[in-house]
């Protein structure tokens, strides 16, 4: 009987999820599946490139800022020239990127087109995120996120893995599959979605953005930015402080610090839709601040045990705090903006968390240098700061869905996004 009412839940949970949806995770997956280079990117420019480990952690820095600004633009150009168009751009993009980036082998040359890369590369990911608004009704948004991340999740047990072999061949193995499964990837979506691509009718109709409520000027939701800002960083610490606490101070092996990031991507995939079916009717800022919570203080325990086992428990915590933030999170930022504005909604969160792929672990590492511990004992007074935070921006974001629905009424009756 249980394990009936678990595949009835399975089969809830992925119901009535349109087929286009289906089709986005399909391509996402593809992509994902050869995402080597970036796992691998600090070995490779020290390795094989020379450079010390000060320029290789660098690298990885040029890389956030370049998508910083790769997610904040890819918004604004999705809006403008529709989120299937500017995905395939992007795909292709990449394609060609990474063989020229194989090519590099001088410091600035490969600093800079890492940089152009990571531009073009990370402005796929709004235009992802408009096109799971657009592709999905508004009740279905949290599902096709979940779906999204899926697809992401899987391609990433994948990609890793495999690059991990070919790399033992050669490194350039791993700029070509990545380029390939780019370039299979933009085919897939050009055959699949191609006639789905969908511009406002305000910017066709006037030939330029519609002015509507910026992000930038919405302050329920830079407030909402900035709790994010801090809980990512928090997150982040996993591809910077994270492996290496493990190893210094849980004297884990490498192959045991892989397990553990095994750990956080199968209960990922098992269990997340499972969980947005569960919370289907609960407040996403709810979720979100719950979710925040349990990924701070799912790291913040590393400083309270040791061993393996103490680590898996860490892992479930902060995966559990993943799994109830993450879809809720784009679901929650696409509420806040119209037809003609969302893309650039979506766009400044995806860049927020860009940024604190850069600014988390540069901290994470400062106050690694000057005590291994100190990182974890700041998580604990953190965790609580955005929870509370987040909860505190459920009142001052009521006064948005009021704006929201006003806008919905609007559009409805063949106004502009900028009525309210």
């Amino acid at each position: 009987m249980g394990l009936k009412r678990l595949g009835k839940a399975y089969q809830r949970a992925f119901s009535g999820i349109p087929r286009e949806i289906w089709f986005l995770a399909l391509v996402v997956l593809i992509n994902r599946s050869g995402s080597m280079v970036l796992p691998f990117l600090a070995l490779y420019v020290h390795q094989e490139l020379g450079f010390d480990q000060v320029y290789a952690g660098l690298m990885v820095v040029a890389f956030g800022l370049g998508s910083s600004v790769g997610t904040f633009l890819g918004g604004i150009v999705a809006e403008r020239f529709g989120a299937i168009r500017i995905q395939i751009i992007s795909l292709f993009g990449n394609a060609v990127g990474f063989v020229v980036l194989s090519q590099m082998t001088s410091y600035a040359a490969f600093a800079v087109t890492l940089f152009l890369l990571s531009v073009i590369s990370d402005a796929f990911r709004p235009a992802n995120s408009l096109s799971v608004t657009e592709l999905s009704p508004v009740n279905q948004h949290r599902q096709s996120f979940a779906i999204n991340r899926l697809a992401i999740n899987l391609g990433f047990t994948i990609g890793p893995a495999l690059g991990g072999l070919l790399a033992t061949i050669s490194y350039q193995w791993l700029f070509w599959v990545d380029a390939i499964t780019c370039g299979l990837a933009a085919a897939a979506m050009w055959l699949l979605l191609g006639s789905k691509n969908t511009i406002p009718k305000s910017h066709k109709s006037t030939g330029s953005v519609e002015r509507g409520k910026s992000p930038l000027a919405d302050i329920p939701f830079l407030y909402f930015l900035g709790f994010t800002l801090i809980a990512y960083s928090v997150f982040f610490q996993l591809i910077s402080t994270y492996p290496l606490f493990l190893k210094d101070e849980y004297h884990l092996s490498e192959w045991q610090i892989g397990l553990l990031f095994g750990v956080n991507t199968i209960l990922v995939v098992l269990f997340e839709m499972l969980l947005v079916d569960a919370f289907r009717k609960k407040s996403p800022i709810k979720m979100i601040a719950w979710g925040s919570l349990f990924m701070c203080e799912g790291f913040a325990i590393l400083r309270f045990g040791h061993g393996m086992s103490f680590a898996i428990l860490s892992a479930l915590i902060y995966t559990l705090g993943e799994m109830l933030a993450m879809p809720q999170g784009l679901a929650f930022v696409a509420s806040f903006g119209t037809a003609s504005n969302r893309g650039r909604y979506l766009g400044a969160y995806t860049t927020c968390v860009s940024l604190a792929f850069v600014l988390g672990p540069l901290f994470g590492s400062w106050c690694y240098g000057i005590d291994h511990f100190l990182f974890w004992t700041l998580s604990i007074p953190i965790g609580f700061i955005v929870f509370a935070g987040m909860h505190s921006s459920l009142v001052v974001s009521k006064t948005s869905k009021h704006e929201q629905a006003k806008n919905a009424s609007a559009e409805a009756n063949g106004l502009n996004g900028n009525s309210a």
